[in-house]
């Protein structure tokens, strides 16, 4: 019973990304650290979740550069749209969710963007609860 338990704590990152990943238009769906190390993705087969975390990092130590010259605070959540896809990087603590999804998706995408971020949320307290701020 006890491995059981400990399997399902295990799982929830993986069980944050396939709720994502359910969505209609959702490509792929990584979390990764503050160091680009990918702790779990999903996605269609021509997508690598090794591409999406360093440039997450990329884009968002640049943002935070220039935030930071404007005495604005770190970049908790962005989104960048290009011709064909939708691109959403959320901040949880350490941990970094980012989403592809096809341009054609609905707003309603940042309704499920923000439950996984919840749930990633919840997992971290219960998993890491010494890690709270």
């Amino acid at each position: 019973m006890l491995a059981i338990k400990q399997e399902k704590m295990e799982n929830k990152f993986q069980a944050t990304l396939e709720y994502l990943a359910e969505y209609r238009g959702v490509k792929a769906a990584t979390i990764c650290d503050d160091e680009g190390l990918v702790i779990g993705s999903i996605g269609q087969e021509n997508i690598d979740a090794e591409y999406f975390s360093p440039l997450a990092l990329l884009i968002l130590e640049q943002t935070n550069k220039v935030l930071n010259r404007l005495n604005e605070n770190p970049v908790q959540s962005m989104v960048i749209k290009t011709n064909d896809s939708w691109l959403t990087i959320e901040c949880i603590d350490n941990i970094i969710l980012v989403v592809n999804a096809a341009i054609e998706t609905d707003e309603l995408l940042k309704v499920r963007i923000g439950q996984a971020v919840e749930m990633i949320k919840s997992h971290l307290k219960d998993k890491y609860p010494l890690l709270e701020k």
